[in-house]
């Protein structure tokens, strides 16, 4: 599975990079996000921004910093224990990839957007 893997939030994270339309170095649509604001609750200072699609069409969604396409085995990938999934308020969370002594967090791109009634934060 080939993913969009980057650093945020004192985590590496990744999605599935069928999800990602495209990259910039800014925002360009109207709807965006910053990923430390919407995935950890925190003041987001966005370089890149990967172009999504939810429910309402496009969205920015901000990293920190750069990004890599990264292909992760199929045995290296797990879900979430049932009991930290019975408790994440973070519905895209989905599971985690281990490589080595290396934890990315796996998002579920699909379920990864911007609130119905969010205005644009970064």
């Amino acid at each position: 599975m080939t993913c969009v893997r980057f650093n945020a939030c004192g985590h590496q994270w990744a999605l599935e990079a069928h999800h990602v339309r495209r990259i910039d170095s800014a925002a360009t649509l109207a709807r965006y996000v910053s990923f430390e604001t919407l995935m950890c609750r925190g003041p987001g200072h966005s370089s890149r921004w990967l172009t999504l699609i939810d429910r309402q069409g496009p969205w920015q969604l901000g990293l920190p910093g750069d990004s890599e396409l990264v292909p992760l085995q199929a045995a290296d990938l797990h879900p979430l224990p049932p009991l930290l999934a019975a408790r994440t308020s973070y519905p895209a969370l989905c599971g985690v990839a281990l490589e080595g002594a290396s934890m990315t967090l796996l998002l579920e791109g699909g379920r990864l957007g911007l609130p119905v009634d969010s205005d644009s934060v970064d």
